[in-house]
């Protein structure tokens, strides 16, 4: 769905913002792989398929390494990607209200991988990530076009997520490991346990995890509290197998239950009633893959191939009414790609190429229609089938430096159908051609140029049934009226072109002779057509005012391309470290609007963004620690209701390993320590007040 917001009017905050950034620029930073480890240092491979480091990648890249999960513990995707600039999780605090957007694209424009896999699950009701931070080695991020390598959904970026391997707990040498961690929320009551045993035979390694948690009603920063009761249970099996010098399999299951207590829509601060009532939520989600790696001494050879097939379930039960409502969401696929490196007139080269092959299949059902369709959830399958390439080289320029240029093209045919309406298909080119300047070790500049796409989705398409009810304008309840669904099969794919231009620095020994400074940043730019909204066009038709008052109806909901639309935005990002203190923050802003009639339009975000800081003192094996996250104003909406104030909040945490010859280290947070009352843009909802934590976690290896 698309998001009408206004421009932010706030040129105020942006220039305090880069003035403050140009004179403290070390306190503004990217969050890179972990503390102590910098951008430069950074291969981020899995999201971009290529092996260069964040630092000479032409766009902006973003790692949180297993030491930063490990020190923060994240329990939900708020917490999780926090850090990732330009990136904004809206919703609310519950778990299934929980959506994102990146770049001002929403849910449907960032793709979403776990181990490789897509997951492609999406409502704005029931969630769109069905994950337990604990169960994660590392996470990757890429912001900005990406449909010439991942197809269709890809516009605003890629989010990597990568599961704990044998390898995370084991240095060379050891073939066994356990990590066994145990926690507390004050803010929602929340009690957590996990444990995780690893292994490594020589040609066989695996790992082996359990986590469980229990929390309780959300307590805002606004006083109020959110209900819900979330019962959790996440497993992780996994192993790896080199069955050769050559050749590896992979094999990995990832479980996910949850026995939740909320309402229908988890979304906003929408509270109990008739028309939202408490549900029972049984959400599940399995991810099962096998990735065969290929890899003969031969350079020209470097083969990765996944299948994959995860499945994602919400069943709702209203015991008051008898009312069972069902969403499942079914993926399969397949992906290879191939490595080839080689050396060509005086060139480094890699080429890249794949293909792939993917269906979601969804079933919505509800028992309190006539049809037994759920409304929004319409049934049906769609198929994507890709083909990219991808070339990375790297061109000697002698005493100009060193220039990377790294185009990629993907093409993509698509088709989805259902029983309620005709089928729907199409396909799409999508291009990019990317370069990175080098003139010296200290210096970047870099830009891009990308079109991408996005197929619509099936609720998209063939949008059926109720979409809400609400009593009747005269009569009143018990009589209820409804706005309703309207397919529509014919909508267009979304077309996006971006252009992307930024700068790099890195330098070491910047005020003293040990310390490192980084600073990276780009401007980008939009132009989208054929966008896809959803309308909501709520209108009480003139028979609901003259006896008998009936019919009567709430007007209708479809989904509708926009004719053109453009974003415009910037991330800053920078890290400086120096001995044992490390400062780290960015600082970013979303802008856009309808062309043609100059209505605000996107999943905008004002001038944003953080502040990491943190400083470890060895002999007592003590880290003390900050995050400030910081938004301006944003006023300028179509609605009162979307306006938020500007804020800024304060956690802080420490993390102390009491005794050095044991691996137990305690982690103690206050987040948001002055219980501030503040809402994200398009949350609906004020975020959560005050939270005391403290995690425990024992780590052990032989």
């Amino acid at each position: 769905m698309t998001t009408m917001i206004s421009k932010f009017n706030g040129r105020g905050w942006l220039a305090a913002s880069v003035s403050l950034l140009a004179l403290t620029a070390p306190a503004l930073a990217d969050v890179n792989a972990g503390q102590g480890e910098q951008a430069s240092d950074v291969i981020v491979v899995t999201a971009t398929r290529t092996q260069l480091t964040n630092f000479d990648y032409p766009g902006l890249t973003s790692v949180i390494s297993l030491q930063a999960l490990d020190e923060n513990r994240p329990t939900d995707l708020i917490e999780l990607l926090e850090d990732i600039p330009a990136l904004e999780v809206s919703g609310g605090p519950r778990r299934t209200g929980q959506t994102l957007s990146l770049r001002g694209l929403g849910r449907e424009n960032v793709t979403l991988l776990i181990d490789g896999a897509r997951q492609n699950f999406n409502s704005a009701h029931d969630g769109v990530l069905f994950l337990d931070p604990s169960l994660l080695g590392r996470v990757e991020s890429v912001r900005g076009s990406a449909s010439s390598l991942y197809g269709s959904g890809a516009a605003g970026g890629v989010i990597a997520f990568e599961t704990l391997e044998a390898d995370d707990l084991l240095d060379d040498g050891q073939s066994f490991g356990v990590r066994a961690s145990a926690g507390y929320r004050s803010v929602n009551e929340e009690s957590r346990g996990s444990v995780a045993l690893v292994g490594d035979a020589g040609a066989f390694a695996g790992v082996a995890a359990l986590s469980l948690r229990q929390s309780g009603d959300i307590e805002l920063g606004s006083g109020e509290a959110l209900t819900v009761e979330d019962d959790i249970v996440s497993g992780l099996l996994g192993g790896e197998w080199d069955i050769s010098d050559a050749l590896e399999l992979e094999l990995g299951w990832l479980s996910f239950r949850n026995d939740s207590v909320e309402p229908n829509n988890g979304q906003g601060a929408a509270g109990v009633d008739s028309l939202n009532p408490l549900m029972n939520k049984d959400v599940s989600s399995d991810s099962l893959r096998a990735t065969l790696r290929f890899a003969p001494s031969n350079p020209l050879i470097n083969l990765e191939t996944t299948l994959y097939h995860n499945i994602g379930a919400v069943d709702e039960t209203d015991e008051s009414l008898n009312r069972f409502i069902e969403r499942d969401l079914t993926t399969t696929g397949i992906r290879a790609e191939n490595r080839a490196a080689f050396a060509l007139g005086g060139l480094d080269m890699a080429l890249v190429t794949g293909a792939e092959w993917y269906e979601d299949e969804q079933e919505g059902t509800d028992s309190a229609t006539s049809t037994g369709m759920r409304g929004g959830v319409p049934s049906g399958s769609t198929r994507f089938t890709g083909i990219w390439a991808q070339l990375e080289s790297t061109l000697d320029l002698g005493a100009a430096g060193e220039l990377i240029v790294l185009p990629g093209v993907r093409f993509d045919q698509f088709e989805s159908e259902s029983n309620q309406a005709d089928s729907n298909d199409d396909d799409a080119v999508s291009p990019r051609i990317a370069a990175t300047w080098a003139p010296n070790d200290s210096v970047r500049v870099f830009g891009s140029w990308a079109e991408a796409f996005r197929a619509p989705s099936l609720n998209e398409l063939y949008l059926s049934d109720t979409h809400f009810s609400l009593p009747h304008p005269i009569l009143g309840a018990p009589v209820f009226i409804t706005n309703s669904f309207i397919a529509n099969p014919d909508l267009k794919p979304e077309h996006t072109e971006t252009l992307e231009i930024g700068a790099a620095f890195s330098h070491q020994g910047l005020f003293t002779s040990d310390d490192r400074f980084e600073i990276k940043g780009a401007w980008f730019q939009t132009e989208a057509e054929d966008l896809i909204n959803l309308n909501v066009d709520f209108a009480f038709n003139a028979t609901c005012f003259a006896p008998p008052f009936l019919p009567c109806s709430a007007g209708t909901t479809y989904s509708e391309n926009l004719a053109e639309a453009e974003l415009e935005g910037f991330e800053i990002a920078a890290a400086y470290s120096v001995g044992a203190f490390e400062l780290s923050g960015s600082v970013f802003e979303v802008d856009g609007e309808d062309k043609a009639t100059g209505e605000p339009l996107g999943a905008l975000q004002p001038v944003m963004g953080f502040v990491n800081a943190r400083y470890t003192f060895e002999p007592q094996r003590l880290t003390l620690g900050g995050r400030v996250a910081f938004a301006a104003d944003f006023d300028k909406t179509d609605s009162t209701a979307q306006e938020r104030d500007g804020y800024a909040v304060l956690d802080l945490h420490a993390g102390w390993t009491p005794l050095a010859d044991q691996p137990l280290r305690i982690n103690l947070g206050v987040d948001n320590v002055f219980d501030e009352d503040y809402e994200r843009v398009f949350a609906g909802v004020s975020e959560a007040g005050r939270s005391v934590r403290i995690d425990l976690t024992w780590t052990g290896a032989w």
